[in-house]
């Protein structure tokens, strides 16, 4: 497109240069005016192709852009305090924050937490996970889940079960029983910048064993 423009501004020069003779070269022979009539022709031509041009662009822009909307945000809304089922199992979210030390429910005596490094800031959310299938539930293989800061800058997320006597347990040696339920956590470990800034956040849930994927909006 800048190659066109510069054509365009070339031709108008021509034509200045061409209609801007000196009075000893006033009279235009045929062959000019007829030169000065396709060179015209030539520019209403470049003009309209540019107008095409941008137009195209402009239509590409938008459709790009909402394409990458829909792609960030694809999945069924859920908010806390609400729950997601299937066959297999119901999450309840109970809670999100930003937080720099992950605490259990009973901290009056002996507990485990997670501190945040330095620089960094857990994105914690609290669930309660019920069993309903026949078999021990996994911890470790109940869902998927990745958070989405500004738009592209992605953490994956990991969970943490709670136990009655150290507060939090291990994922990969905690199972629940079938038609129980357990607290379980999922954190998600980002710079400070997360927790200090006001930009978009959410996080996509993808329970396993569904096709279904949910978006739960921090901000």
């Amino acid at each position: 497109m800048k190659k066109k423009f510069l054509v365009i501004a070339a031709l108008a020069v021509t034509l200045n240069a061409m209609g801007c003779s000196s009075p000893a070269a006033s009279t235009i022979s045929e062959d000019n005016s007829i030169e000065i009539e396709s060179l015209k022709a030539q520019v209403q031509e470049l003009e309209k192709e540019n107008r095409d041009l941008k137009k195209q662009l402009e239509s590409n822009a938008e459709t790009t852009t909402a394409e990458e909307t829909e792609t960030a945000e694809t999945g069924i809304q859920i908010s806390v305090g609400e729950t997601i089922s299937n066959d297999y199992m119901e999450i309840t979210i109970n809670k999100v924050e930003l937080t720099y030390d992950v605490l259990p429910d009973d901290v009056s005596g002996f507990y485990t937490h997670y501190e945040a490094d330095q620089g960094n800031v857990y994105l914690h959310i609290d669930t309660d996970v019920k069993n309903l299938g026949k078999q021990n539930l996994a911890c470790d293989e109940i869902l998927k889940a990745v958070a989405d800061y500004n738009s592209g800058y992605t953490y994956s997320g990991f969970a943490v079960p709670e136990d009655s006597g150290t507060g939090f347990t291990y994922a990969n040696i905690t199972s629940i029983k079938p038609l129980e339920t357990l607290g379980v956590h999922y954190l998600f470990k980002c710079p400070q910048e997360v927790e200090e800034s006001s930009n978009p956040l959410f996080v996509t849930i993808e329970p396993n064993s569904s096709k279904d994927s949910y978006i739960l909006i921090i901000r």
